[in-house]
């Protein structure tokens, strides 16, 4: 069982970015974008990760393993064009996602509790929390990966439009 709550930011400054904060690109194909989504991701230093995540929400079922560069590839061709690509900073518990592509200025950041009623810390500084998009699919990854170039980005500039008081991108 996976619990998480996602966000979407806005970088006010890049203090955050210190040293000892880890970064990746995380490229990630869709098998099946359906209940249950199976994923592959590529660029995780275990190695290439294949992941099934069913249900909605804070708490939703998840299972993976780690499987060969080979499978991998086989995966990520199955996966067609249903591929998001982001670079993932590690921040202390949080995660912050920001997307390339079709969705380059889309920045959401996740944190991964024990209880669905934990609280959740501060933010690094410099990032500022927009809105609480857990229960919005639209920020799933699967979903984001289904849409086309153009709807990626149509969806990215209506995500911030959609947060009174800001008009402009991400970052």
């Amino acid at each position: 069982m996976e619990i998480e709550r996602r966000y979407l930011v806005k970088i006010r400054d890049r203090s955050w970015e210190t040293p000892d904060a880890q970064r990746q690109l995380l490229r990630q194909g869709y098998v099946r974008a359906d209940e249950p989504a199976i994923r592959i991701r590529l660029g995780e230093p275990r190695g290439p990760v294949l992941t099934c995540k069913s249900g909605t929400g804070v708490k939703r079922h998840e299972a993976e393993t780690v499987v060969s560069e080979e499978m991998a590839v086989a995966l990520m061709d199955a996966a067609g064009e249903r591929v998001v690509e982001k670079i993932r900073w590690t921040l202390g518990p949080w995660m912050l996602d920001m997307f390339v592509g079709g969705l380059e200025g889309l920045i959401l950041m996740e944190i991964e509790l024990n209880h669905e009623d934990d609280p959740v810390p501060a933010p690094p500084s410099g990032i500022h929390i927009l809105r609480d998009v857990t229960d919005d699919n639209r920020f799933n990854n699967s979903d984001l990966a289904c849409l086309s170039k153009r709807k990626q980005g149509k969806l990215m500039r209506k995500a911030y439009k959609e947060v009174e008081g800001w008009s402009g991108l991400g970052g």
